[in-house]
């Protein structure tokens, strides 16, 4: 199913309608629907897609060959072969094309690997032919280490020559009900909160049956794909996992700050300083501070929590579990979501899903228009959500239970807005989640 995209693939049709010569890279963790939205672009387009195994090259080569062969005169294609990738490239580039042909490299990384001088043959075809010819290369990886180091960092081989780069990132909580159109509003803030945004994680929800049922069928069953994503993600990107998967399982159970991670693991803050760059790096992590720092780099509140909801889910939920889980034993796991899921998970997405609608609509929350929207905190206390602009400031509460009174939460809520200095226009905000499900 191909939902939503459509800011991606406009600047996709601006790069082929231009007149410049365009190399774009496309980049994303896996799952997020890259290919998908490839696709959907060179429909209709004179193209020629390949996508990278980690097979034989020259069975790929084969492959690239009679997808050339569309391009040029029969008595030419019945004799044609080439010895490598790059003279297959080579030749592509000196046809002339009456039409702009989309050349794909998608799994661009796979070729790099089995090729490790690849990328610095590619730099020498763009540089003395590709860029004069009337090709749209488009590189497309999900490892994105390796598309960093030989694609898109400054030490790269082919840095300077793409002329646009879009990362691919999950879909947000309104593209939901897109993949998933039965789901009532509780459901839809369930599955946000456990199989997350990626495109390939809601096409394996099952609208039939309930949202327990599905997370013990699709999650918990060790012959489901989704069983095992974690460790297949993160063991692609990183050779050496275990540091990385007990950092990521400690945040999973809620511990944020740097200090305490470490104090989890038995190792010292420091220790952990290259780790948590690296996860960073790799889009897994992120490191919020306040909404209100002006310097959010030399911050002292920063706190990490793992980007993708369904790779948090599955950090606290499965790995940790997985001693019940290989025999089966999925009783435990199940009643073990069924007592603490609302609290450690929905609550949060619930948070998240209001900064993003507050973001979209500002007009159903507020009288003004904000700058930035975020949470708050200093070492005492918490605000779940600050929006402010240059002259006005609203601050938020989210309730995610049943009975809430609210005239106490706002009464609380002004107490710990007195901790903030601004010389703003103040409001104040609880939003539940009996407003939600209207």
């Amino acid at each position: 199913m191909f939902v939503n995209r459509v800011k991606e693939l406009n600047f996709l049709e601006d790069e082929y309608d231009s007149n410049r010569a365009s190399f774009s890279v496309v980049y994303g963790r896996r799952r997020v629907g890259k290919t998908a939205l490839l696709s959907q672009f060179i429909k209709n387009k004179n193209h020629i897609y390949l996508y990278i195994t980690q097979s034989d090259l020259n069975s790929q080569l084969t492959s690239f060959t009679l997808q050339i062969k569309q391009f040029v005169d029969e008595s030419i294609s019945e004799h044609l072969s080439f010895k490598s990738f790059e003279d297959a490239i080579g030749f592509l580039a000196t046809l002339k094309l009456e039409k702009r042909l989309v050349l794909v490299i998608d799994e661009y990384q796979y070729i790099t690997t089995m090729d490790k001088s690849f990328s610095s043959k590619l730099q020498k075809l763009w540089d003395e032919k590709l860029q004069y010819s009337n090709i749209y290369l488009i590189l497309c990886g999900s490892v994105l280490s390796m598309m960093q180091s030989e694609v898109l960092n400054y030490s790269a081989p082919l840095y300077g020559r793409r002329t646009s780069q879009f990362h691919i990132k999950s879909v947000k909580f309104k593209h939901i009900v897109e993949f998933l159109p039965n789901l009532s509003r509780l459901e839809q803030m369930q599955v946000f909160s456990s199989f997350g945004t990626i495109p390939k994680y809601l096409n394996e929800y099952d609208q039939s049956i309930s949202f327990m049922q599905n997370v013990e069928k699709k999650i918990l069953n060790k012959n489901s794909y989704l069983y095992s994503e974690g460790n297949f993600l993160l063991k692609n990107e990183i050779s050496d996992s275990s540091t990385y998967f007990s950092i990521l399982e400690s945040i999973s159970k809620g511990n944020t700050k740097i200090g305490s991670i470490a104090s989890t693991l038995s190792v010292t803050s420091t220790h952990l300083t290259k780790y948590l760059k690296k996860l960073i790096d790799l889009d897994i992590v992120l490191k919020e501070t306040p909404i209100t720092e002006t310097n959010p780099l030399k911050s002292k509140f920063g706190r990490y929590k793992i980007k993708d909801k369904f790779l948090n889910f599955w950090f606290y939920y499965i790995f940790k579990n997985y001693n019940y889980l290989e025999i089966e034993q999925t009783k435990a796991v199940l009643s073990e979501i069924d007592l603490n899921f609302n609290d450690r998970f929905v609550s949060f997405s619930f948070e998240e899903f209001v900064i993003e609608d507050i973001y979209e609509n500002p007009k159903k929350y507020l009288d003004f228009t904000p700058l930035k929207v975020g949470r708050w905190w200093n070492n005492k206390e918490e605000i779940d959500i600050v929006a402010f602009n240059d002259e006005n400031i609203a601050f938020i509460e989210c309730k995610w239970q049943n009975s809430v009174k609210e005239e106490s939460v706002k009464e609380k809520l002004i107490l710990k807005s007195e901790n903030i200095k601004h010389t703003k226009k103040s409001s104040y905000l609880v939003i539940t989640k009996q407003e939600y499900l209207k």
